[in-house]
């Protein structure tokens, strides 16, 4: 964050001085109005169990602000949330009786003390006085400076917990029973991956080979001054080095000749290679990119049925595919465990990604770490009655994506192992892209810090 400060200032007249003054409060003002907007914004995501990313860009977009301010309240609110927990804790140990901080109290609190742990760049006195601000009464100030000014003094004195699983969660932000279940289902793997899903990961685009080549892609990228690099493992995928307005990217590429879709995911369908003048279904296709990558493989000949249970996201694969240039995808509302009778047998493959708990994606949806950890309970049956359902569409010789964005067994491998054992009509398909090669037709792809965590299950129907 940039300031103004009288040393930084030229020592001239009075009326400088004064434009000084002016200057020092507006910017403390603007300041105060990004951190009342970034406490509205977090209690309203975790009042109504919100994606942060939805709620925040659905107030920059109705509320265009400058860069600075974007970047500031993008920080506090993506950071606060990510870090809820060693917040939470250091809350706990300086509150006198914490069961009575309040809900509105510990969400200034959250931000007042994410700003001096983790922010260098806010000095300590301005992080306390503009966090003390937002108390409403002078019993509410007086707590918060107490709270916050303890931690100055004493915070780096308060012990970590005891407890392993406690201590990592502590380290990490993830909540220790989400900790627990990645131990649980990656073993040794698991600090690995919490590691790199306290990483940003950076943004991936696909680009619409229809049009140009990810080489032509790539150098007008460079030529527009775009820090950018070719995906290791993803044929059509460029890997942006730098945060940037679509916009901009817009006038480098133009707007018809990229979407965004980590690389996984793009790994995922240059797996089931659709091939051109194919016939396929997507049965849970929104938001479309797994779609759109499948017709750019195709050349834009043959046909994709994609379906979705809700009608209304349906549009954003219309959308998409019109920019794109793209005419071959056919959609409608439709629950995925009943497939349409009149396309069974018929389908060279089929795109099965099933809805998941979202583990390998937290890098990037930070609040699933809050979700109930048993969810997967719920999803993985259903993950496996959508498989089910799914086979039916393949023809003899068709190829199935079974795919999610999690890190479970019992969603992913399990549900894999489990449909092969139970229909000898199908095998596993192994598959190599890139450095990703599969075992028994499956691969669990960790998050590395520039990619999701996922999974990949490819099978094909071998008899009737």
């Amino acid at each position: 964050m940039l300031r103004h400060s009288p040393s930084a200032l030229p020592a001239c007249s009075a009326s400088s001085c004064c434009s000084a003054t002016a200057i020092a409060a507006t910017d403390a003002q603007r300041r105060m109005n990004v951190r009342k907007t970034a406490l509205s914004l977090l209690r309203d995501a975790e009042a109504g169990d919100k994606y942060i990313a939805l709620t925040l860009d659905g107030y920059l977009n109705a509320n265009p602000c400058d860069a600075r301010d974007r970047a500031l309240l993008s920080t506090l609110v993506y950071g606060v949330t990510e870090r809820r927990v060693p917040l939470d804790y250091f809350i706990d140990a300086l509150a006198a009786d914490p069961k009575k901080v309040g809900a509105r109290m510990r969400q200034i609190l959250r931000l007042g003390l994410y700003q001096l742990m983790y922010l260098d760049r806010i000095p300590p006195h301005a992080a306390v006085a503009e966090t003390v601000a937002l108390g409403k009464s002078a019993g509410e100030r007086a707590f918060l400076n107490g709270i916050l000014r303890g931690y100055l003094r004493r915070g780096a004195e308060i012990p970590l917990p005891t407890d392993p699983i406690e201590r990592r969660a502590v380290e990490t932000g993830f909540p220790a029973p989400i900790v627990r279940l990645l131990d649980n289902n990656l073993g040794e793997d698991a600090d690995r991956a919490l590691r790199a899903l306290t990483t940003h990961p950076p943004i991936t685009l696909a680009v619409n080979t229809l049009h140009r080549t990810r080489k032509d892609a790539l150098a007008a990228l460079h030529a527009a001054g775009i820090a950018a690099e070719i995906c290791a493992d993803a044929p059509r995928g460029i890997t942006l080095l730098q945060n940037l307005p679509y916009s901009t990217l817009c006038e480098a590429l133009g707007d018809g000749n990229f979407f965004v879709q980590d690389e996984a995911s793009q790994i995922a369908v240059t797996a089931l290679d659709p091939r051109p003048g194919e016939f396929g279904a997507d049965v849970c296709a929104c938001p479309g990119s797994k779609s759109l990558h499948a017709a750019l493989l195709m050349q834009n000949t043959g046909e994709i049925h994609d379906f979705d249970l809700h009608a209304s996201k349906l549009p954003l694969i219309t959308a998409s595919a019109a920019r794109l240039g793209i005419d071959i995808l056919d959609t409608e509302a439709r629950d995925a465990r009943t497939p349409r009778e009149d396309l069974c047998g018929k389908c060279d493959f089929v795109i099965c990604d099933v809805p998941c708990t979202g583990l390998g994606v937290m890098a990037k949806k930070p609040e699933i770490r809050f979700h109930d950890p048993d969810l997967y309970k719920t999803l993985a049956p259903l993950g496996g009655e959508i498989l089910r359902a799914s086979a039916r569409y393949l023809r003899r010789g068709g190829r199935l994506l079974y795919s999610t964005c999690t890190l479970t067994r019992a969603e992913n491998e399990d549900n894999f192992r489990a449909f092969l054992a139970e229909n000898p009509a199908f095998a596993p398909l192994d598959f190599t892209v890139g450095s990703v090669a599969s075992r028994g037709g499956f691969v669990t792809l960790l998050p590395n810090g520039r990619r999701d965590g996922f999974f990949i299950g490819m099978l094909q129907r071998t008899g009737d």
